[in-house]
């Protein structure tokens, strides 16, 4: 079966790359495919993929939850009674850097419950508490700068969905949900749960109270949940597991190797009726619209209710998002428009239910709730709108429907998303969706119909994945479909990657993303890390070598090719987790049509050949001064480029961050030369876990425009938040300057 497997994997990809003319490439994946059986040969320092063949059964790795009565502190102090009354998990495992060894420090933890709370405890034992690293006190942070501990909940127990607590030994917290072993991970969940530590001689103690009615799980009267446990010792960049994981899985795509929590009975999920209302004030000047300066006072509210144990609907009602952190800018010297990420909180509990295969944002997404309520970037007002979401059986389902006023040129539309997705085959699935566009004005309208499957097999080492979708525009007929097959061999010292995408030239789905419409695309990814015992002479100070090829080649149906580009790259990942690396690049553009580059700078229609070189080291982030440099020299279209990147971090205490970012980019080509230049400025300030102020400013010359972005938030309840928020637009090249202050009240009430 393994050969049969490989071959046809080998075969595919072999076809697929030698398209693009990269002759070499089928002899390194033939390499590649033997390198499990030269295990042994590797070297003395080098690490062979032993872990996932070694992995007990999940039953060994068992964790039981005690009812008390007692009340519980959530201080991190573990000085209740009750915490004597329940029986220690430890024996953690390595990830990093030694995979399979035990952990370098020990770790117990336990488990209480009672009619509203699942309560954790965790004592990290560490030899050396003086050396605990803390960085951060931000709600979400950065989990790659300071130590943690971890906690992941699959309450339905599919091997699949979840929940991932994360929690620093100052108490501030960091939580996702996460979809089918980790292909969605929606980091900007917020769930409602309370966390603290405290240091003792010898490490930390932490306390943790997750209530019921936070999480979705079946109304049974024993549960029996998947369970794992994670701890960083970051002076080590160590992170060990409770139940061990392959190095090449993430945490969460590993919830199937997770152990099992039991001992939990007569709980329930709850109604879990919330209501959030919000008021907010301020005043906006936009005068990129003509309008002059006007006051701004309104009210709104958001509905959640659970319909069962595992379906909530939600509502909501003269929706507002003006606390949203402003997007990050982006120059763009491409021809293809720019992505950016989903951050309004409406949208993103259960964001995973609405995704469609494995299409990657660069290629099409079929539905990205950021085309509800902006038009070409602008705001529009949302009326309201409904959301179910959530699990009914072996079915997921998601249903969104969401109005937007008329505002401006842009009428009132409204925007529907429905899918439904089963489990099938262990742990694969199938699913299809629906989604519509429709406004008052005559055939404004647009919908897309989609089918996709993905399937797991060799454990969790391969996946394939296939997708089919059609839309219908009025005005636009044919080639209005979209077909897609992925491979994905994920292994500890190597992983290959193989899909294609048939794009038509009218498949347009409005309530999703597309960059190239009209195109074949072939992708291809051939990655070899043998990673280094920590050990050894090298292993000391070098955790892995990377070497990475990544091939791509675009098409017209029928035609020659309009893209052909080969990255070979080569990085060094160092224990305390910086990367050296350099990378050469060959690339193919044929223009069918002119490009303005820049303003005023425009490529003729003609094929054109480049090469580019790039050097790059990023610093240890936890230190209190880090940074990266990169350098790129390169041939661009018919001319040259070089560019540079800075990023510089300060980080003086854990209150405390600065960071600044510079972007140049030198282009010189017979049609023009031009450069630009892309500044960022942050400066972030936690007061405690719950007050911070953030100030975001950007300077892009692409643009001439400079945008600054400065919150204000206070966390007075649980999900309840105060709001001050400053934005500033100022384009230099028509004089405009638009400005908007928002003070933004919410508060959750739960029944």
């Amino acid at each position: 079966m393994y050969f049969f497997v490989a071959s046809f994997i080998y075969r595919f990809i072999c076809l697929s790359i030698s398209l693009s003319g990269c002759r070499g490439v089928p002899a390194l994946l033939l390499c590649l495919f033997l390198v499990p059986s030269l295990g042994p040969s590797l070297g003395p320092g080098l690490v062979p993929h032993v872990l996932a063949q070694s992995v007990a059964p999940s039953e060994k790795y068992l964790a039981t939850a005690v009812r008390t009565s007692e009340k519980i502190t959530i201080d991190g102090r573990l000085d209740e009674t009750a915490w004597q009354t329940a029986t220690s998990v430890s024996g953690f495992t390595q990830k990093d850097p030694d995979d399979g060894l035990p952990a370098t420090e020990f770790t117990e933890v336990w488990f209480l419950y009672d009619d509203e709370f699942l309560y954790v405890s965790a004592y990290c034992h560490d030899r050396s508490p003086g050396g605990i690293v803390l960085n951060e006190l931000q709600r979400d942070f950065n989990l790659q700068v300071q130590d943690y501990f971890a906690i992941l909940i699959d309450t339905f127990d599919d091997d699949r969905n979840g929940y991932f607590f994360t929690a620093s030994p100052l108490g501030n917290q960091r939580d996702t949900q996460f979809f089918q072993e980790g292909r969605d991970n929606n980091l900007n969940w917020d769930g409602v749960w309370h966390s603290a530590g405290h240091f003792v001689e010898d490490g930390y103690t932490m306390e943790m109270a997750i209530p019921f009615r936070t999480l979705r799980f079946k109304r049974l009267r024993e549960q029996i949940w998947g369970l794992q446990l994670s701890r960083r010792i970051r002076r080590r960049n160590e992170v060990g597991f409770w139940a061990p994981i392959p190095r090449a899985v993430t945490a969460t795509r590993g919830i199937s190797l997770a152990g099992e929590l039991r001992g939990i009975q007569d709980v329930e999920p709850g109604r879990n009726f919330q209501a959030k209302p919000y008021l907010l004030g301020g005043a906006n000047h936009f005068a990129s619209r003509g309008e002059g300066v006007k006051g701004d006072l309104d009210a709104g509210v958001d509905f959640k209710y659970g319909i069962t144990s595992g379906l909530s609907l939600d509502l909501t009602l003269n929706t507002d998002f003006s606390q949203v952190e402003a997007d990050t800018e982006q120059v763009n010297l491409t021809r293809f428009p720019l992505f950016f990420e989903e951050k309004r909180e409406f949208f993103l509990e259960n964001a995973g239910i609405f995704r469609f295969g494995a299409l990657q944002s660069s290629e099409a997404l079929l539905f990205h709730s950021r085309t509800i309520g902006l038009d070409n970037g602008r705001p529009v007002p949302i009326l309201g709108g409904a959301r179910l979401t959530g699990r009914a059986g072996d079915y997921y389902l998601g249903f969104l429907n969401m109005q937007t006023r008329s505002h401006l040129d842009a009428p009132a539309t409204n925007f529907t998303a429905t899918t439904v997705r089963r489990n099938i085959l262990g742990r694969s699935d199938v699913g299809v969706m629906f989604l519509n566009r429709q406004s008052g004005q005559p055939d404004d309208r647009n919908r897309t119909f989609g089918a996709d499957t993905n399937l797991i097999l060799l454990g969790t080492d391969l996946r394939l994945s296939g997708a089919l979708a059609r839309t219908e525009t009025p005005g636009l007929d044919g080639s209005d479909t979209l077909g897609k097959v992925e491979m994905n061999y994920n292994k500890d010292i190597f992983e290959l990657t193989s899909s294609y995408v048939d794009i038509g030239e009218n498949f347009n789905p409005e309530l999703g993303f597309v960059s190239r419409a009209g195109r074949e695309i072939f992708r291809n990814q051939v990655e070899f890390r043998p990673r280094l015992r920590s050990g050894t002479r090298v292993g000391r100070f070098v955790r892995d070598f990377v070497f990475n090829t990544f091939s791509n080649y675009v098409r017209f149906p029928g035609a020659g090719p309009e893209t052909k580009y080969m990255l070979s790259q080569f990085f060094v990942r160092f224990q305390d987790g910086g990367i050296l690396g350099t990378h050469y690049e060959t690339n193919f553009e044929r223009l069918t049509e002119p490009f303005e580059v820049s303003r005023g700078v425009i490529l003729p229609v003609a094929d054109y050949t480049f090469n580019e070189n790039k050097l790059w080291y990023f610093s240890d982030q936890s230190k209190a001064v880090s940074g990266n440099i990169e350098y790129l020299w390169a041939d661009f279209y018919s001319g040259k480029r070089t560019e540079i990147t800075l990023t510089a971090r300060f980080r003086p205490n854990y209150h405390l961050s600065t960071s600044l970012f510079y972007e140049h980019n030198d282009i010189d080509l017979p049609e023009g030369a031009f450069t630009t230049d892309l500044v960022g400025l942050r400066f972030d300030y936690s007061f405690n876990t719950r007050m911070f102020l953030n100030s975001f400013l950007q300077y892009n010359s692409e643009s001439d425009t400079f945008l600054s972005n400065i919150r204000f938030r206070f966390i007075h309840r649980p999900l309840s938040d105060i709001y001050l928020v400053y934005n500033d637009l100022r384009d230099r090249l028509s004089g405009r300057n638009d400005w908007s202050f928002a003070v933004k009240y919410t508060r959750l009430i739960q029944f």
